[in-house]
C-alpha cells in the first residue's frame, strides 16, 4: 500500500515541475506575435452595357415582319454576348424591343422616351411612315437609326441619322414592272397604303411600267387612308374600274390590279372576293405584302390571292456564299414555325455590325455613324445573312435583285407560300423558278 502511495507522489511532482517549467518558459520566451495582412482580392468589373432599342412592329399591319426580326435578333445578340465574352470585352450588348404597333407616333413617342433614359441607338423602324416620323428628331439629337425595311425614295437622303440596310423602290419599282409586264398585262389599275412608302413605289412602278410600253389608268386610281381595316368601297370601285376598261375592249387577260399594302391586303382581299370579276384579273403585290402571314391563314382571302395569282416582290439575299443565312432560317423556322422574310435577315446583320462597330469606338453615336459603312460592308462580304451590302451616299443599300413569291393552294384549302422567280436588276430580267402564267 505505502507502494503505491510513493508512487503516485512521485508522479504529482513530476506534473508540478513540468507546470513550473512550463510557466517558467512562458514568462522567459513567449510565443512570436503573428502579423495578420489584409489580403486584397481584386474583382473584375463588371461588363458596361451597351443598350439598343429595337422599335419594332410587333403587332399591327407589319406584325408577321416584327416577329420574324425579333426571333433573328435574338440569336444575334446570344451570339454576340458569347463572342465578347470569350473576347473578356469589358461590355455587353443588350437590346429592348419596343412595339410601335407599325404606328408612327407610337414609333416617335418612344424614341423620345428611350432617348430620355439614355439610348443612343436604334433598329428600326420597319415602316417608312414609321422612319420618317422619326427623322426630324434622330437628326437633331444625334440619334443613330439603323431600319432593315424602310424604302421609301423620299427618305433616301445624305449626311442624316437614319442608315437603310435594304435599297430603295425606285430599285423595287422596274422590278415589279418587269413581273407585271412578263405576266402579259398592259393595263394597270393601282390601289395602295396613303403614306409615304405606297406613294414612293407607286411613283416608281408608275414610271418603270409606262417606260415598258404599259398604261396606268391615273383616273381609276384608289388611294386609301393606312388605318383603314375594311375596304367594301374600295372593291366595289375596283369591280367599276375593271368593268369600264373591259367596255373599251380591252382583253380580261391585259389587266391587272396592283395592290401596294402591309397586312390590310388580307381583308381587302376578303372584301375583293365578293365580285366574281375581280378574281378573274391578276393581282400583283410587292414587298408588303409577301409572306404575309394573316393572309396565307385566312381561308377567303388566301383562296382569293391564290385564284388572282398574287405575286409578290422583295429584295433577294444572295444565298450561294452565305451559311448564316441557313443559321438564320432555320432559328425563326423553329422558333415561329415559318418561312423568314429577307428583313429578318438584314436584322440579323444590323445587330452583327453595331456590335463590331461598338467593339472599335465604343458606344458613340458619331464614331459609329463614321465607320458603319465600311463595318458593314466588310461583314456582310464574310459573315452576313443576308448577302452583300454597299451602302450607297444617303446610307441605304446600293442595289438588289428582288424574289418573287405567290400564294399557292398545295391541298384543298390549304395554301402556301412559294418562291417562283427572281429579278435580276443588272439585266432587268425574270428567271422563273415555276411558269405561272
Amino acid at each position: 500500500m505505502s507502494a503505491i502511495l510513493a508512487r503516485k507522489a512521485v508522479v504529482a511532482g513530476l506534473l508540478i515541475v513540468f507546470l513550473l517549467v512550463g510557466l517558467g518558459i512562458g514568462y522567459v520566451a513567449a510565443p512570436p506575435k503573428i502579423e495578420i495582412k489584409e489580403v486584397i482580392v481584386e474583382v473584375p468589373p463588371k461588363p458596361e452595357v451597351y443598350k439598343v432599342v429595337w422599335l419594332c412592329p410587333l403587332t399591327g399591319v407589319l406584325g408577321t415582319y416584327g416577329e420574324n426580326s425579333k426571333a433573328a435578333t435574338e440569336l444575334a445578340v446570344k451570339e454576340v454576348n458569347e463572342w465578347l465574352e470569350k473576347m473578356k470585352a469589358p461590355w455587353r450588348l443588350e437590346i429592348i424591343f419596343e412595339d410601335t404597333v407599325t404606328d408612327p407616333p407610337t414609333a416617335l413617342a418612344k424614341l423620345k422616351t428611350w432617348h430620355g433614359l439614355g439610348v443612343k441607338f436604334f433598329i428600326g423602324p420597319m415602316s417608312s411612315g414609321e422612319v420618317k416620323a422619326c427623322k426630324d428628331y434622330a437628326d437633331a439629337n444625334k440619334l443613330l437609326l439603323i431600319s432593315p425595311s424602310s424604302t421609301s425614295p423620299a427618305l433616301s437622303i445624305p449626311d442624316d441619322w437614319i442608315f437603310r440596310f435594304c435599297p430603295d423602290d425606285a430599285i423595287q419599282g422596274p422590278a415589279i414592272a418587269r413581273m407585271i409586264w412578263d405576266a402579259g398585262v398592259r393595263h394597270v389599275i393601282v390601289t395602295w397604303r396613303g403614306d409615304p412608302w405606297g406613294d414612293g413605289l407607286r411613283e416608281y412602278t408608275d414610271a418603270a411600267f409606262v417606260k415598258l410600253g404599259g398604261i396606268i389608268y391615273k383616273e381609276y386610281d384608289i388611294r386609301y387612308d393606312p388605318g383603314a381595316k375594311d375596304f367594301p368601297v374600295e372593291a366595289a370601285m375596283l369591280e367599276g374600274y375593271v368593268k369600264a376598261l373591259l367596255d373599251k375592249g380591252i382583253p380580261k387577260k391585259e389587266i391587272g390590279i396592283l395592290a401596294i399594302s402591309f397586312e390590310e391586303i388580307t381583308m381587302y382581299m376578303e372584301d375583293a372576293a365578293a365580285y366574281p370579276l375581280l378574281r378573274e384579273i391578276l393581282w400583283f403585290g410587292s414587298d408588303g405584302t409577301v409572306l404575309c402571314e394573316p393572309l396565307v391563314k385566312h381561308p377567303i382571302a388566301a383562296k382569293f390571292a391564290a385564284d388572282t395569282k398574287f405575286i409578290n416582290t422583295i429584295t433577294a439575299p444572295e444565298l450561294a456564299k452565305y451559311p448564316r443565312f441557313d443559321l438564320v432560317k432555320a432559328h425563326v423556322e423553329k422558333v415561329l414555325g415559318r418561312t423568314p422574310d429577307p428583313y429578318a435577315y438584314i436584322t440579323y446583320d444590323i445587330v452583327w455590325t453595331l456590335a463590331y462597330a461598338f467593339n472599335i469606338v465604343g458606344y458613340k453615336p458619331e464614331e459609329v455613324r463614321d465607320i458603319l459603312p465600311k463595318v458593314v460592308e466588310t461583314w456582310s462580304f464574310y459573315h452576313g445573312a443576308s448577302g452583300p451590302i454597299v451602302l450607297n451616299v444617303h446610307g441605304d443599300k446600293a442595289w438588289s435583285d428582288y424574289d418573287l413569291w405567290i400564294i399557292m393552294e398545295v391541298a384543298p384549302g390549304v395554301f402556301k407560300w412559294e418562291k417562283v422567280g427572281i429579278w435580276k436588276g443588272g439585266i432587268d430580267k425574270i428567271t422563273w423558278y415555276i411558269p405561272i402564267y
